[in-house]
């Protein structure tokens, strides 16, 4: 098997005028404008972002004061829910100005397909920006962040890590997956408040689905980031796993050691059906290339 074609470098060294490997045979470049969205190829029926953490990092300070536009960060589970309810989370991720790795796992099967995913984790990420913006100078005009989803406690221990940040916290209802009308309220309410980057901290699939209703309602500008847990991990509330489990794709299994009754079945039942997909797109990638061989025309 051939190694894994980094095309997150490939994409840097065309933007620095030095010569890009081409895109795998069986993996589809995403054509989107490039004013409106970085580069991003297909794997497992959705978008990838082919940009690493500092580069979204400054993507999205940049966009900020732009028109409106959403974050998802796809893990195994996010691309099996994808899958199992298309109709109404396909239109979703697809819509979105950038597509994240946030995936061990994920990162993993895309290598055995050739392609070198960036992993850009929502902790990461958030964690990244609003340092960022914490070292900002002072006479600088400060981006306004808002977090949805916790309690106001949070918004203290936010607010004394990053001491030059505006942080305000909006916080979110339960059952917001089983109540539509729950989440065209939460929406709602971010369209009335001022911010310049969001932060959806409700959990898959509401915060993707918060992130379109706020689109669909006419924000003007800003940058939501469909991001989890992630707050309740840099503010502590929540343990990430020491830094060699993450590395070796081991994350998943020490939260489930430390929440089993609330992730048993997302990590033991729901997760493992991306293995499942994977080898039917892989099948039907190899189908659709053999094709292409015997009529001589190119797969892409």
């Amino acid at each position: 098997m051939p190694p894994p074609v980094d095309m997150a470098a490939s994409v840097r060294r065309t933007l620095t005028g030095a010569t890009s490997h081409a895109v795998p045979a069986g993996v589809r470049q995403v054509d989107e404008p490039a004013r409106l969205s970085p580069p991003h190829v297909e794997f497992l029926g959705l978008p990838f972002c082919l940009l690493n953490l500092d580069e979204t990092v400054q993507s999205i300070v940049a966009r900020s004061q732009e028109s409106f536009a959403y974050v998802v960060t796809p893990n195994a589970q996010h691309v099996v829910a994808v899958h199992e309810q298309r109709e109404v989370l396909l239109d979703i991720y697809r819509n979105a100005w950038l597509s994240l790795c946030d995936s061990q796992i994920v990162r993993g099967l895309a290598a055995l397909e050739g392609l070198s995913l960036p992993l850009v984790t929502g902790s990461d990420l958030v964690a990244a920006l609003l340092a960022a913006e914490n070292a900002r100078p002072a006479t600088s005009r400060p981006r306004r962040f808002l977090v949805v989803g916790p309690d106001v406690a949070i918004e203290q221990t936010l607010r004394a890590r990053y001491p030059h940040t505006s942080i305000d916290v909006l916080p979110a209802p339960l059952r917001l997956v089983q109540r539509g009308d729950l989440r065209l309220e939460v929406a709602s309410a971010c369209v009335q408040r001022s911010w310049d980057v969001l932060l959806l901290c409700v959990g898959a699939p509401a915060q993707e689905m918060i992130a379109a209703l706020i689109a669909e309602r006419g924000c003007k500008s800003g940058v939501a980031l469909c991001v989890g847990a992630a707050v309740d991990f840099i503010t502590g509330r929540r343990t990430r796993a020491p830094r060699f489990l993450r590395q070796l794709g081991l994350e998943w299994a020490y939260r489930l050691v430390r929440e089993p009754a609330r992730l048993w079945r997302r990590y033991l039942v729901e997760s493992p059906k991306i293995f499942r997909i994977f080898l039917k797109t892989h099948r039907r990638g190899a189908a659709d290339r053999n094709a292409s061989l015997l009529r001589g025309t190119d797969f892409l």
